[in-house]
């Protein structure tokens, strides 16, 4: 079995120990093969921040939000993301003997995205619409998965940051939630696990532990914040043929074991009716 992980920026940002996630990835990679993807937005904020720039989040639409990403936060968003949480995530795997090899998506020209020139965002003093040009963030096109199907073939586990290659070659800025999306369906994955530092998708403080092609689109409507882009994610997911997602805290004792077993978490899938 193929897993892929995606350790959320929020997760990784609490101030407590993420050894049982550790542990648990080194258990299950003795029997299956794992691809970690990560973010990291928290600590982009507060480097940023360190930095004497305040972080700018902006709102498409359909009520997703996003980074806006200039010059000097793409700079912060790769030193953060594939340098520091990249290469910490590695370290802690290759402690518990798994052959971690951490990369970002413009090495081996593996994630290639499409540069967003703007930004239609609405403007929330006017709510309207409004066009934010200067973007550095990217739209994944394209996933070529040789290096990481080299890598996994070789008995190596991706550590992956969300850092991908424009048509020039150029770093971008990418949703860590939709890199792993693109991973796991390049890869044919069987499962993605969305890990956060909340239960799974909550309705009314009560935890939903399944929804079908149904309610996907009601609860995405309900939803806010941060799990509004997961449950976009998953969505984007099964659509491209993972059969099923899963969204979890990482911050259980066996947090992959009981997400895949169903003892937590919520779990989305077209099965579900």
């Amino acid at each position: 079995m193929l897993i892929v992980l995606k350790l959320g920026g929020r997760l990784l940002a609490q101030d407590v120990s993420l050894n049982e996630m550790f542990d648990d990835i080194a258990r299950i990679n003795q029997a299956h093969q794992i691809v970690v993807c990560h973010g990291g937005g928290p600590q982009i904020d507060d480097t940023l921040i360190k930095l004497g720039k305040k972080p700018v989040i902006v709102q498409s639409a359909s009520g997703v939000k996003s980074r806006l990403t200039d010059v000097e936060t793409l700079i912060v968003a790769e030193m953060v993301m594939a340098g520091k949480i990249n290469k910490e995530i590695v370290s802690e795997l290759l402690k518990r003997g798994v052959n971690a090899v951490g990369i970002s998506g413009i090495d081996g020209n593996t994630i290639q995205s499409k540069k967003k020139d703007k930004l239609i965002i609405i403007d929330p003093e006017r709510g309207r619409k409004r066009v934010i040009r200067g973007d550095n963030s990217g739209k994944i096109e394209k996933i070529n998965p040789k290096l990481l199907n080299l890598l996994l073939d070789n008995g190596y586990t991706p550590v992956i940051a969300p850092i991908t290659a424009s048509e020039k070659m150029e770093p971008l800025n990418t949703d860590g939630d939709r890199t792993a999306v693109y991973v796991a369906s390049a890869l044919k994955a069987d499962k993605l696990i969305l890990f956060t530092d909340v239960q799974g998708v909550l309705e009314n403080g009560k935890l939903i532990s399944k929804i079908g092609r149904e309610e996907i689109n009601e609860f995405f409507k309900k939803v806010e914040g941060g799990m509004k882009k997961k449950i976009y994610a998953a969505r984007e997911a099964l659509e491209m043929g993972i059969q099923e997602v899963i969204i979890s805290s990482g911050l259980n004792t066996h947090p992959i074991s009981d997400a895949i077993e169903g003892k937590i978490g919520t779990s989305l899938s077209y099965k579900y009716f």
